[in-house]
């Protein structure tokens, strides 16, 4: 039995050292496309105040030996919300990754003000 762990423990660090790259941008477009249009779900109850979309862009580079195959521009696009709730006013900063395939938000933020409104630190 162990001799057995062994192949497979070398095998399971194998496969987690080729992670493969994750790229959220937007596909690209030709000036012939059609306009894209993302449908993201934000509650009734919260006023959009701003919103941001950024990027992080990085080269995707493939080739061996000084000889480059091939580069792709590839990155993480983010869409990011200021809201404020209607009633209550509280304040929220809403993440949105991979708009093509996500409607939900994948980080909310609340900003709790009660720690200065009742003294605290």
């Amino acid at each position: 039995m162990p001799k057995l762990c062994f192949p497979v423990a070398l095998g399971a660090v194998v496969i987690a050292g080729c992670n493969r790259t994750i790229n959220t941008l937007p596909a690209r477009l030709t000036p012939a496309d059609p306009v894209q249009t993302f449908a993201l779900r934000i509650p009734d109850s919260l006023e959009i105040r701003a919103v941001d979309f950024d990027a992080a862009l990085y080269p995707n580079v493939s080739g061996s030996n000084n000889t480059w195959v091939d580069t792709k521009l590839g990155g993480r696009a983010f869409v990011k919300v200021h809201a404020v709730h209607r009633r209550t006013g509280e304040q929220y900063l809403i993440v949105f990754e991979d708009i093509a395939r996500r409607r939900e938000p994948v980080l909310v933020i609340r900003f709790d003000g009660s720690a200065t409104r009742s003294g605290g630190s």
